[in-house]
């Protein structure tokens, strides 16, 4: 990908989704940000297609399965899926250095366990509550984009 110096390099899980789309809409509108991957599950029919397809327009960056390629370069991921998947995500997230934001609900007390435990490793920012995540999501980003502006 090319024309990312100095932006923050996103990832969005669920790309295919409503909100993966919000989220991808929202990056791609962003100077300071640049999309580097979006994922979605096997099998899913937006695999293969480019995550900006919806928008009329091609960013380059392929809807991908491989949680491992669709990480490459991220610093950040931002996942609003469900539990399983994010526990998933947030493990190879840890492996490869990549922080995250998660908005997805609905975890057990031994799920939220283990994003703790992960959260050790890699910064990670829960806001489960879709509509706060949202907000929250957005400020963090011009939060990080301000301060890599600054670096």
């Amino acid at each position: 990908m090319t024309g990312t110096a100095g932006r923050l390099r996103i990832a969005i899980a669920g790309a295919s989704g409503r909100m993966g789309r919000t989220l991808i809409e929202a990056v791609e509108a962003s100077p300071d940000l640049a999309l580097s991957g979006a994922l979605d599950v096997a099998g899913g029919a937006d695999i293969g297609k480019d995550a900006t397809d919806f928008l009329g327009r091609t960013s380059g960056v392929a809807i991908c399965a491989d949680l491992r390629a669709g990480l490459a370069g991220a610093d950040v991921l931002i996942d609003f899926t469900r539990p399983e998947g994010t526990l998933a995500h947030l493990a190879i997230c840890r492996e490869l250095g990549v922080n995250a934001v998660v908005g997805t609900t609905g975890f057990a007390p031994a799920q939220k366990s283990e994003i703790a435990g992960h959260a050790e490793r890699i910064a990670i920012v829960m806001a489960p509550n879709m509509s706060v995540g949202v907000n929250v999501v957005m400020k963090l980003l011009e939060v990080a984009a301000r301060a890599l502006d600054d670096s």
